[in-house]
């Protein structure tokens, strides 16, 4: 967030005091004007305007953290080795397509945030 640090500030609060609006027991704050947070779990993060009454003209952002999805191993039985006129096995995904479409996703998540963030100065 880039916000003037003399006029507001960032509270990362629970879920509860971000219904309430409630400044007052914040579980990070940040005031240095130029916040980044680290998302360092899958999850809900709620963060509010420190100014008493910009939580409630809406100054709010839920931030929801998905897990990557991981694919789990078929229980297939083996099978004989593919004689020549058979059919092939599908060729495999890289692992890599998914981290890509999730650093993309990510990046469309900052995007947004910065948006959102700018679009309330």
């Amino acid at each position: 967030w880039n916000y003037n640090p003399q006029k507001d500030s960032v509270l990362q609060v629970t879920f509860d005091d971000y219904q309430k609006c409630n400044t007052s027991n914040p579980i990070a704050k940040h005031t240095d004007g130029n916040t980044t947070v680290t998302l360092d779990r899958s999850g809900p993060f709620y963060f509010i305007s420190g100014v008493q009454g910009n939580c409630q003209k809406g100054e709010k952002l839920i931030v929801v953290v998905l897990s990557p999805r991981v694919a789990q191993p078929s229980m297939a039985p083996a099978s004989s080795p593919a004689s020549e006129g058979s059919p092939s096995s599908p060729p495999m995904v890289s692992a890599s397509t998914g981290l890509d479409g999730f650093r993309l996703g990510f990046s469309a998540l900052v995007v947004t945030l910065v948006t959102m963030v700018v679009g309330l100065l």
